[in-house]
């Protein structure tokens, strides 16, 4: 969680993993959602929780 009890956002979360776009972040979490790693967080639309 960010700061102030928010979840990442997903630049947030490529900037500290070295990736260059959101769009690759979005695609690695859909990627392990589907794979049952994670899913998507209750009513937040950014949260994601581990499996």
């Amino acid at each position: 969680m960010g700061e102030h009890g928010e979840p990442p956002t997903l630049r947030q979360i490529a900037g500290g993993v070295g990736l260059s776009s959101p769009s690759s972040v979005l695609y690695q979490l859909s990627r392990l959602e589907e794979q049952g790693a994670v899913r998507r967080g209750g009513t937040r639309h950014r949260s994601w929780i581990t499996c």
